[in-house]
């Protein structure tokens, strides 16, 4: 299989102006990302920028089957191409190969923000 590029942003439906989707594009990765398959997501994500300039992107890995090293540096690269046209890019509901692989090199927090704990309870709450 491989990813599915470039994604379609919100339908009609949603809120546009100052809604979280505004600026934002989200590509949904499904199947194998490995050496075959890996130029394509890096490929997509450079053809997002130039046709979309977004200000975000949100790489969803929800249907990710296998993620190998050469996965790992496309969405690196990806990452490196956003942040040069001032983009962000993130990773969104990694499946549990892509999680598992992007904690294993250290790249969860980078890629995966979401994937931060949350900070002590007596940090969260004021003190009385």
């Amino acid at each position: 299989m491989g990813p599915e590029v470039p994604s379609a942003p919100p339908s009609a439906s949603e809120p546009s102006a100052g809604a979280p989707w505004a600026g934002m594009t989200r590509i949904i990765a499904c199947g194998e990302i490995d050496i075959s398959t890996s130029g394509r997501l890096y490929r997509g994500v450079l053809q997002v920028l130039r046709r979309q300039r977004p200000t975000r992107i949100e790489v969803d890995l929800a249907g990710v089957t296998f993620l190998d090293a050469s996965g790992v540096r496309a969405l690196l690269m990806s990452r490196t191409a956003a942040a040069e046209g001032g983009c962000r890019l993130t990773v969104v509901n990694p499946s549990r190969i892509a999680h598992r692989l992007l904690d294993i090199v250290g790249l969860l927090p980078t890629l995966y923000p979401a994937a931060l704990p949350l900070p002590p309870a007596d940090f969260r709450q004021p003190r009385r």
